[in-house]
């Protein structure tokens, strides 16, 4: 497949996996978080497809890790939850908030089969199959691996309807999905522009000092205070434009360093919703 997981053990027991990049081959960058407890390992988005989900086990059982107990989906993108399957039908309990495995169920069987027809992706979709969580929640799950517990929770709308964190509170850390992008242009696609502050806010009160992003390196709780002030910059700029052209012109001027381009669209169409462009 030509491409190789890069590793970041942000303690002992806690490691992020991404294949970087962002283009559906490298799952567009986002970022899978393994958490190793004594009985059981909990893995956290793992990836677009089941070699991507190969790659994630490979990579865990190199590190000693227990055999995967747990998959926990921050929401249903494919990018972040098609490779859920793999791990499912290998006994893996998968937790998802409903409204999240709503969508999976709604969206996925459609986009694995656009993706099957389409040359450059055939291959590594070949085998991808739709997968709906089996263990669901609406506000909180908790997740026991022996030794150490992950909260799995939902903070309200923000990046999607069906949003959740996961929460590690011994190692201070937490998987922010999409909630945070960072080095990305973030994807406004589906959205709750009111909620996704107030989630911000949420993550940022939680008690970690590190932060996971769905796309790019770890950080600090700035990562997220800086997301929200990106948020607020990115309304008021398209707010400002004259034209669709000029908004998008802006946003990429703006953070024109930034991965994943075709998100500027989403911003563009989203947050001018009701211009009359």
């Amino acid at each position: 497949m030509g491409t190789a997981l890069q590793e970041t053990a942000l303690s002992a027991r806690l490691l992020v996996l991404t294949l970087g990049g962002d283009t559906p081959l490298t799952s567009y960058g986002a970022n899978c978080v393994a958490f190793a407890g004594d009985g059981g390992t909990l893995l956290v988005d793992p990836l677009i497809a089941p070699a991507h989900a190969r790659l994630v086990a490979e990579a865990i059982a190199r590190r000693g890790f227990p055999p995967v107990t747990y998959v926990a989906v921050t929401h249903h993108h494919t990018d972040h939850a098609l490779g859920a399957g793999w791990f499912a039908v290998r006994g893996t309990r998968v937790v998802a908030h409903r409204r999240c495995a709503a969508e999976m169920a709604a969206q996925h069987p459609s986009i694995v089969a656009a993706r099957r027809r389409a040359p450059e992706l055939a291959a590594l979709f070949a085998d991808a199959e739709p997968h709906v969580p089996a263990a669901l929640f609406d506000e909180r799950h908790l997740v026991d691996l022996g030794g150490v517990a992950a909260d799995v929770r939902h903070l309200g709308p923000g990046h999607t309807p069906g949003d959740a964190v996961v929460l590690f509170p011994s190692e201070h850390a937490v998987a922010c999905g999409d909630l945070v992008f960072r080095g990305y242009h973030f994807n406004y696609e589906e959205a709750d522009l009111e909620g996704l502050p107030r989630a911000l806010e949420s993550l940022a009160g939680l008690p970690a000092s590190r932060f996971v992003p769905g796309h790019g390196p770890p950080g600090g709780r700035e990562i997220v205070e800086e997301q929200a002030r990106r948020h607020a910059e990115a309304i008021r700029i398209v707010a400002a434009a004259a034209t669709p052209e000029e908004a998008r012109a802006a946003l990429r001027a703006r953070w024109s360093g930034d991965l994943l381009p075709m998100a500027v669209e989403t911003a563009v169409a989203h947050l001018g919703a009701g211009r009359g462009w």
